[in-house]
Formats: structure tokens, sequence, C-alpha cells
């Protein structure tokens, strides 16, 4: 128990350090400063009510005074008593959206520039992860005044009703067993919890990429069944969770009424207890269930600080060095040299590529088949530095790259700013824009109006590929890959887009499912999977 508590505090610590957030400890000890002053109002309020139905003796510390001194401030106490909870509230509050928002734009900076995030981590770590994490320390941060309130009134006991504390001392040990035991149900579950919201971030990705191939193959059935299963476990430990959560939470504040209660019916305890006694207690017993209620939410969130450490020890093994970019050198053969590539993605074991050895022949149109998930994107992504190897290198001989995929970007605006997005720079005129927008058919009764506001909904799939491809050759490019670009397009169409491409004299890296489709190309690389590893394949065209 203390070796885990040990290594969870260690763990908080580590992550602690990487959260830049300002006042950080001050937003802490400022709650926890708060929460010694609800105990304060708390005593203050339980004695001056008490005081209205029997004769009440202050404690010690205000001796000096007499009740009477103080009725008049009540209403005071609890507006003060309110005003303080709501600003321990909103600093902690505060504290989780900070955090939240740090983590998050951190998460994107990572995703950009290490070079290893997979689709899915990408949308977990940025939606799932880094909400759990800020949530983890809200949860801490009430935790942690939840323990000042216990301390504060456990000792409060001990000095004025110190001939029953060690009755409350029994009856703490006693309710720590339960505790116990809920709390370590509410791990199993939690870690249950965080495995299947991985599974179902997975299977979405999964049948979002894989829309059209599902529908047609008849495999919703199979997939929205996998969906239920992982969903079914997710929610089920949901509720356990919640469950273990919020009777280890009720479990004190039960126990202390019906002790309380069979007390008062069968022993007479009137002698030796007070009315002001009974209601410190209870509020005591109500912290030590808030100290469990918090608890177990801190417990339920800890799994996801605790991959967020292993995601940055994991930084060390992610090298940017390689992949290279040397465009000075003009006269070679080859567009791209892989050289003994080892990749896999964040937290996964599994090499996607191993030992792979690869050129890609300079100004030829190179087309990637093989079925899905075998890692045709992901070697896209190390030819243009989106991933970086864990080992090899990686050599790319121009800096001009575009890109086209089978999901266009298309920006709310004008015609002429989903073009140029990304080109600010380009000084192509209206004059070429509107040359290619003819050239690739992209509106029927050749309107060249550059500044119609055009958007997903105006366009129909094959104008916004066909935009997507205006805006790849507008920046000359001397690689383009394409990432089944021309897979939800007719004949007709793709035969007009590689019409054009066989007009330029530049490298192509084509991955696609529609090979048939295509009979101008100069080489292929066929890929295959063989023990999760990849293994390419490559042939001529003649």
């Amino acid at each position: 128990m203390f070796k885990n508590l040990k290594l969870a505090t260690r763990n908080i610590y580590e992550i602690s350090r990487l959260l830049k957030i300002k006042n950080k400890k001050l937003k802490i000890t400022y709650s926890i400063g708060l929460s010694n002053a609800v105990v304060l109002l708390d005593l203050l309020i339980i004695y001056l009510l008490t005081s209205f139905f029997q004769p009440v003796e202050l404690p010690l510390f205000l001796t000096s005074y007499d009740i009477e001194d103080f009725r008049i401030s009540l209403p005071i106490f609890v507006l003060l008593r309110f005003l303080v909870i709501y600003l321990d509230t909103m600093n902690i509050h505060r504290l989780r959206l900070n955090i939240e928002e740090s983590l998050r734009e951190n998460f994107l900076n990572e995703i950009f520039t290490r070079g290893n995030y997979s689709i899915s981590d990408s949308y977990f770590f940025i939606n799932t992860l880094c909400v759990h994490v800020s949530t983890f320390y809200q949860n801490f941060t009430i935790l942690l005044t939840s323990i000042v309130k216990i301390i504060l009134f456990s000792v409060f006991l001990l000095i004025t009703e110190s001939n029953v504390f060690l009755y409350f001392i029994v009856g703490f040990l006693l309710l720590s067993i339960p505790s116990r035991y809920f709390t370590k149900l509410n791990r199993k579950y939690s870690h249950i919890s965080y495995e299947s919201s991985i599974d179902i971030s997975e299977n979405v990705e999964r049948v979002i990429d894989n829309l059209y191939l599902i529908k047609i193959l008849n495999k919703f059935t199979d997939e929205k069944e996998l969906f239920k299963n992982n969903l079914n476990n997710y929610y089920d430990a949901q509720i356990n969770n919640q469950k273990y959560g919020t009777l280890n939470s009720l479990f004190p504040t039960f126990i202390t009424m019906m002790i309380l209660s069979v007390l008062m019916l069968f022993f007479p305890i009137s002698s030796i207890v007070t009315l002001e006694f009974i209601a410190i207690i209870l509020r005591l017993f109500q912290s030590l269930g808030e100290f469990n209620r918090v608890l177990s939410m801190s417990i339920s969130t800890y799994v996801h600080l605790e991959n967020l450490l292993k995601i940055e020890e994991n930084k060390e093994t992610i090298y940017s060095s390689n992949f290279q970019i040397e465009d000075s050198i003009k006269e070679r053969k080859n567009a791209v040299e892989i050289k003994n590539v080892n990749f896999k993605y964040l937290n996964s074991d599994n090499l996607i590529f191993k030992d792979l050895n690869i050129e890609i022949k300079k100004n030829k149109h190179t087309i990637i088949t093989g079925p899905n998930g075998v890692g045709k994107s992901t070697f896209l992504g190390l030819v243009s530095g989106v991933f970086y190897p864990v080992d090899g290198e990686v050599n790319l001989f121009t800096n001009k790259v575009s890109y086209v995929s089978a999901y266009p970007m298309i920006i709310k605006g004008t015609l002429k700013e989903n073009i140029l997005y990304g080109a600010e720079n380009n000084k192509a005129s209206d004059k070429e824009i509107k040359n290619l927008i003819s050239k690739f058919e992209l509106f029927k009764n050749n309107n060249n109006n550059l500044e119609i506001k055009v958007s997903n909904r105006t366009l129909s799939s094959g104008q916004m590929q066909k935009l997507s491809f205006i805006r790849a050759l507008l920046s000359n490019p001397e690689l383009l890959l394409l990432d089944e670009s021309t897979a939800n397009l007719d004949k007709k169409t793709k035969k007009l887009i590689y019409k054009i491409l066989k007009e330029l004299n530049i490298t192509i890296l084509n991955s696609t499912h529609a090979s048939d489709d295509l009979e101008d190309f100069d080489f292929e690389l066929s890929f295959s999977s063989i023990d999760g590893s990849t293994l390419i394949t490559e042939s001529e065209n003649k």
C-alpha cells in the first residue's frame, strides 16, 4: 500500500513539473486556505444554532467571548460560508480548465513535431486524456482540502471532547476497511474503462475511414456489434465505478447516523455528548465521505495520469534527425531514399516497418497498392516527414512537396481562399488559378469567379477533390503524394486528373486501391502484412 502511495506521489509530482501553469501551487494553497475558513465557519454556525436550543460554552480559544456576542452575526457567517465555498469551487474549476487548455495545446504541438502519433491516438489524447488529467488535478485539490477539513475537525474534537475522541478513532479505523475495499474496486473498473475507451476510439476511426467499403461489403452489422461490445464494456465499467464510488462516499455518514440513532434509542448518551458534538461529528464524517468520493474520482482519472507519464518517458526514443531534406542536390536519380528504417507508433511494441530499404525514382509515377491496414498511409507519412523513423534514415531530395488525400480539406470562405490555403506566399496570378480551374473542369458552366463562397455543402465530392488537386499543383511541387486521392471519383474524372498529371515532369507517389483504373505508371510498390510487419515488393510497369 505504502509503496503504491509513494509511486503515485512521485508520478503526480513528475506530471506537475510538466504542466506549465502559472500560480498552480498558489491556487492549490489558496483552496486549502479556504477549506480552513469553511471549518471555522462551520464550527461557529453549529455553536450559534445550538445556542438557540440549549446553553452553550464556546471552545477554549473563544472563552473570552460570550455566545451572545456572536448571535447577531449568524446571517453574516452563513453568507461568508457560502462566499468561501463559491470562491473555492471557482478557483478549483479555473485550475482544471487551465491545465486542460495547456495539455491540449501541448499535445497538438507534439502531434505535429514528434512524428509517431496515430490518428486514433491523436483524437484520444486531445479529447479524452487531457480532459481526464485535468479532472484528476481538480479532484486531487479537493482531496487535499478534504484532508485538511478532516484533520481540523478531528483536532477540534480532541481538544473539546477528549472523553469520546477514542471512540471516534476506533470508528474511523473500522470505516477504513470497507473504504479500502471500495477504493480497490474503483481502481479495477477505472482501468477497464480506460482500455475500453481506447478500443472505442479505434472503432470509430476504422468505421469512418472505411465507411464506403464497410457499407458496400455489408459489414456494418459486424462493425456495429464490435462497437456495441466495446461500448458495453465501457459503460459497465463506468456504472461499477460510479456504484462503488457512491457507496464509498455515503458509507461514513450512513454508519455515523445509524450508530447515533441506535445509541439515542437504546442508550442514555445525552449525558456524555452534546448537541453541538453530534453536529460536529456529522460534519466530520460528511467530510470523510467527501474525501472518499473525490478519492474514488481521483483513482478513476489517475490511470490517465500514468499514461501521460509513459508518453513523456517515451519522448527520448523519437528522433526527428532520422528524416533529412537535401534539396540542394539536384542531379540525382532518386527523389526519396529510405535506408534501414524501423517505425512504430507511440506506445506500440509492433514495428510496422522493419529494416525497410526503398528508393523512389525521380520524376516517375510510383503507385502503392495493398489492403487496408498494411501501412500505406504511414509510408507516405515517413516519406513526407509527418512521421519519423525510430531507426534508420529517410532522405528527401526536395522541399517542394504537395499532398492530396481522399478527404479534401474545404474551409469556409471564397474559392480563392480555399485554393490558396497553405500557400499564402504563392504569387500565382488570378489568370493562372482560373486556367487550372478550367483545366480540371471544376464547374460545368465554366464559372471562374474566384470570390464565390464555397463549402463542403455547396461543392460535390468530385469538385472538392478537384479543388484539392488544383491547390496541390499550384505550389509547383516536385513530389506529389496521393493518398487514395481518386477513390471517390468517377472514371471520367479519374481519367481527366491522370491525364493532367501525366503532362507534369514531377515525382508522383500514389497510394491507391484502384490500380486497374491507372495504366500509365512506372513502378508499383505492393504492400502486404506478415506477422504484424509490412513487406514491400517493388516491380516495374512494362
